[in-house]
């Protein structure tokens, strides 16, 4: 069995000096699963403290519409050509959670660092605060190919949607908390004071959040040898199962949607009905708890319509949340909206993974969740883009949001038909 990590050590949340482990023990199972719900817990803090505004606060710099968007596709384009080659030295090495650790401590790091921004420049915030976040999405790629990987080690197959609800839930109750929280602080200290203050109460949360994942007992897979072939041939060949294809297709046009929805939501909220921080933080509030109640409320929903169902029934329900914020004339008529968007991108977000790890064979998991990764950050580089190009048309924030709605519709569509075909072939 693999060398059990002091409580005590400070570097444990590093990754540093981290021994190799041993396949768990059905107790260090349990206990995997309860610093999986306890890590997301903390995670949510730093979501509702500062992943929630970080857009808004580069609205509030006085960015433009492009740049606004550049918080998105400025780390997917990372992404697109960071994924397979770390992903390639996860396999080379087989040190998953040690890479895991030394990337997530390395990108919280960018969140001190943005706080201390106004107190170091007076001229160009917004712009270093971009090239901030796209040099985390550096470690931030590692992290996500690794933790995704390990999740599907660490929990029993047969516990993975509850398990995945679960920290749903505790990321859901968290946010919506801090995010509260945030609104009365934003809305009582002045910019950009209130700012800082979110973003270092963000990132000491994330890391409690990185000591709990350094408790994790996952078996480090042996290395293995990676073949010279170049990463078109190698994406080629992952993409040779026919419904992990579609399955990538489908959830592209998604990604496409969301990255579109990234700018547009807080540049709609802002420029078009004038709402004010505290109003903002009420609304991913109510977005935040009824997400909370769709993850608990998803794995009965999953035993009942399966898990590809559901997806497909979130991307459909979630497609109208676009179309009607662009109808509503006042921040307040977005709060029931918000909170039917909150339960069907639960429902998204609990059965993404689960669907992903269905298709994905156990030996060669960390290549095809690189290769999830890159084909996803691929849309949410191009999607950003796109509504930044459209909110600075004459049409503003509203003509994107509509065509978002469009190309989320039809994600949903691609998902029903990929599930039927998925019924009628194997993968």
């Amino acid at each position: 069995m693999g060398r059990r990590l002091s409580r005590f050590n400070p570097l444990a949340i590093t990754g540093i000096g981290r021994p190799l482990d041993a396949p768990p023990t059905p107790e260090q199972a349990a206990a995997n699963i309860r610093h999986l719900v306890w890590d997301i817990v903390w995670f949510g803090v730093l979501v509702g403290t500062t992943i929630n505004f970080l857009q808004v606060y580069v609205v509030r710099l006085g960015a433009p519409s492009l740049l606004v968007g550049a918080v998105t596709y400025g780390p997917a384009l990372v992404n697109v050509f960071w994924q397979l080659p770390a992903a390639r030295l996860m396999v080379r090495t087989g040190w998953r959670m040690r890479w895991m650790m030394i990337s997530g401590f390395t990108h919280r790091l960018a969140y001190p660092l943005i706080a201390l921004t106004p107190l170091l420049v007076q001229d160009g915030r917004p712009e270093i605060t971009i090239i901030v976040l796209i040099l985390q999405a550096f470690p931030v790629a590692v992290a996500n190919t690794s933790f995704l990987s390990m999740m599907a080690d660490a929990v029993p197959a047969d516990r993975m949607t509850q398990v995945i609800g679960w920290r749903m839930a505790g990321l859901g109750l968290t946010t919506t908390l801090s995010t509260l929280l945030a609104g009365q602080i934003l809305q009582r200290l002045p910019f950009p004071t209130n700012y800082q203050l979110l973003f270092m109460v963000g990132w000491i949360a994330s890391l409690v959040s990185s000591w709990h994942i350094s408790q994790l007992r996952v078996p480090d897979r042996p290395p293995q040898r990676v073949a010279g072939e170049g990463w078109l041939r190698q994406l080629g060949g992952l993409l040779r199962p026919p419904r992990f294809g579609r399955f990538l297709i489908a959830v592209g046009v998604l990604q496409l949607a969301i990255g579109m929805l990234a700018p547009l939501l807080p540049l709609y909220w802002v420029r078009r009905l004038s709402a004010t921080d505290e109003q903002i933080s009420i609304l991913v509030t109510v977005a935040s708890a009824a997400a909370v109640l769709g993850s608990l409320l998803m794995r009965r929903t999953v035993g009942r319509i399966g898990r590809s169902r559901a997806l497909a029934v979130g991307i459909l329900g979630f497609a109208s949340y676009p179309l009607l914020t662009s109808l509503s004339p006042t921040i307040w008529w977005l709060m029931p909206w918000a909170a039917l968007a909150g339960l069907f991108n639960s429902a998204i977000t609990v059965t993404l993974f689960d669907n992903l790890v269905a298709l994905t064979p156990e030996t060669d998991r960390t290549n095809y969740i690189a290769t999830y990764n890159a084909c996803a950050n691929v849309a949410l580089f191009a999607g950003p883009l796109f509504a930044g190009l459209l909110a600075a048309g004459p049409g503003g924030p509203i003509i994107g949001l509509w065509i978002a709605a469009a190309i989320m519709l039809l994600a949903g569509v691609m998902v029903v038909v990929w599930f039927a075909q998925g019924r009628q072939s194997p993968p």
